[in-house]
């Protein structure tokens, strides 16, 4: 098989994924990881090689660049203690006890390797996270410190990652080195992540062109990822730091139609790239299996139980003692943040997928050695890689729907409130503005009184589902009205289809006028009141 027509199989198992996950409930996401491993089952299927660098510098930086452009800063900010604990503290934390359990049952296995295991197996994964977690309505603030975490913590797992590689292939280790470098590599990441946003927005503000404009964010977040690894940053900060800088300008600087295009553009890549990712865990499977043959089953089902229970288990350690002991200490914690509801923490803690990071830092691992001699227990590592990321993909994701069912946890109503507060603001901000044009004679008054009305109901709505009272007739009635919008917009969509039929009326005709309804309809359906 042809890495074209590997490529597309893969694409169209992610497309097919989609109807079966609504269906049967299962995320997406497990569905492509267990078809791609029935698919790399296959007899006459050629292994599936990945190159490393390919996997950083192609999926990478799109997923972090959008998760960090819709990252709400401001929660970060206020979540920074809990986010920080876990991005740096349980990575390292996690690094250490997978290196102590390896070394435990293989004790042939020399420290320099158990390290690196632990960094490559220790940062849940950005993709994975808020792929899965994001559609299961959880809290807001919970959401906001798994994505947090995520878009943190690999700059620490790869800094561990390459001091170990560093430490094997040379003999050398310095923890002041370390901790040097790890503080250099993140200051210059957000430097050159900047710099490259700045640019970016330069040129953006100056194109005029839509899918020009487009392309160009996709570019920024590879340019931005690309130049910090040249320069010997962390391209994983500086692409969340330009990330940020986009998700604050971008709304403020460009045009209507250029944010419409890049939503559908970037939803289509983001779609692609996660289908790709999860299926290629699968298929790389068989090539895995057959660097290990000088291993019994029974000594990879230990090594691969043993290493995948300390994973699971080490943020739970972690977890709960980093949420009560800082508020035990200090006091002033407590009073600002209490303590969060038990279940949100077990929550918390179950929540570790592996994904993209720790598979292509697996792969990345060399084959020889400066002398020669092949990389110690490289395929082992690789293999124990492999099934972390299966565990901590499959139980986690498919428990959780459940878990958190059971815990009673609902998302909060933060969001709708906020959401609703901001509409009512636009609607009387258009109300002043319509009271300015009355006595300035710009309109007329029919169409300016039209206008006042349709405002001034939209602001009764919003107002009386901002009161405490549980039901709102005027609700029910904007609802009615929405359906009937639809209704009607149906009936158009049908007369513009005939005219195009019968020869009426050009295409490019047929095109825009079809576009002008997809918009409203699409206002329609992402409007709430």
């Amino acid at each position: 098989m042809s890495i074209i027509e590997a490529t597309l199989l893969l694409l169209l198992m992610a497309t097919i994924a989609v109807p079966w996950a609504r269906r049967t409930g299962i995320p997406t996401e497990i569905l492509l990881v267990l078809g791609s491993l029935v698919v790399s089952l296959l007899p006459g299927l050629e292994p599936l090689i990945l190159d490393p660098t390919v996997v950083f510098a192609l999926f990478l930086p799109p997923i972090l660049f959008a998760a960090a452009y819709f990252t709400s800063w401001r929660d970060f900010k206020r979540n920074r203690r809990p986010i920080f604990l876990l991005a740096v503290g349980l990575v390292l934390f996690t690094t250490t006890l997978v290196a102590v359990a390896l070394r435990m049952i293989a004790p042939g296995v020399p420290w320099p390797v158990a390290f690196l295991l632990g960094a490559i197996v220790s940062p849940p994964d950005a993709s994975a996270a808020t792929a899965i977690v994001g559609k299961l309505g959880v809290p807001r603030r919970l959401l906001t410190i798994i994505e947090g975490e995520s878009l943190v913590n690999d700059a620490t797992a790869l800094v561990a990652y390459k001091f170990a590689l560093v430490a094997i292939l040379t003999g050398a280790f310095s923890l002041r080195d370390a901790a040097l470098q790890f503080v250099f590599v993140t200051a210059g990441g957000i430097i050159v992540g900047l710099a490259v946003a700045f640019a970016g927005i330069y040129l953006i503000k100056r194109l005029n062109n839509s899918t020009a404009e487009t392309t160009l964010s996709l570019i920024v977040s590879f340019a931005a990822y690309l130049a910090a690894e040249h320069l010997g940053f962390s391209g994983v900060i500086s692409t969340v730091a330009a990330g940020s800088y986009f998700g604050r300008k971008i709304p403020l600087e460009t045009s209507a139609q250029t944010r419409i295009e890049a939503e559908a553009s970037w939803n289509t890549v983001l779609f692609i790239i996660n289908g790709l990712v999860f299926t290629l865990i699968g298929l790389q499977l068989p090539a895995v299996i057959a660097g290990l043959e000088e291993y019994s089953w029974a000594q990879l089902t230990l090594y691969g139980l043993g290493i995948t229970a300390v994973v699971i288990g080490v943020r739970f350690v972690w977890v709960f003692p980093a949420t009560h002991i800082p508020r035990l200490l200090f006091p002033s914690i407590a009073r600002k943040d209490p303590t969060p509801p038990w279940g949100v923490i077990f929550v918390l803690s179950w929540i570790g997928m592996r994904g993209i990071v720790s598979l292509a830092a697996a792969l990345s691992i060399p084959l020889l050695l400066p002398s020669g001699a092949e990389f110690p227990y490289r395929n082992l590592l690789i293999f124990l890689t492999y099934t972390v990321i299966l565990a901590t993909l499959l139980i986690p994701a498919t428990t959780l729907p459940w878990l958190i069912r059971w815990l009673g946890l609902k998302g909060d109503d933060d969001n709708r409130r906020d959401e609703a507060v901001a509409r009512l603001a636009l609607l009387k901000a258009a109300l002043r503005k319509i009271d300015s044009l009355s006595e300035a004679s710009t309109f007329q008054a029919a169409s300016l009184q039209t206008a006042a009305e349709r405002y001034k109901r939209g602001v009764r709505t919003l107002e009386s589902n901002l009161e405490p009272a549980a039901f709102s007739p005027l609700f029910d009635e904007e609802q009615r009205r929405r359906q009937l919008t639809r209704t009607l917009l149906e009936a158009e969509r049908k007369e513009l289809a005939s005219l195009r039929h019968h020869g009426t009326i050009h295409d490019s005709v047929f095109f825009l006028i079809s576009r002008e309804l997809d918009i409203e309809e699409t206002r329609l359906n992402n409007a709430r009141v």
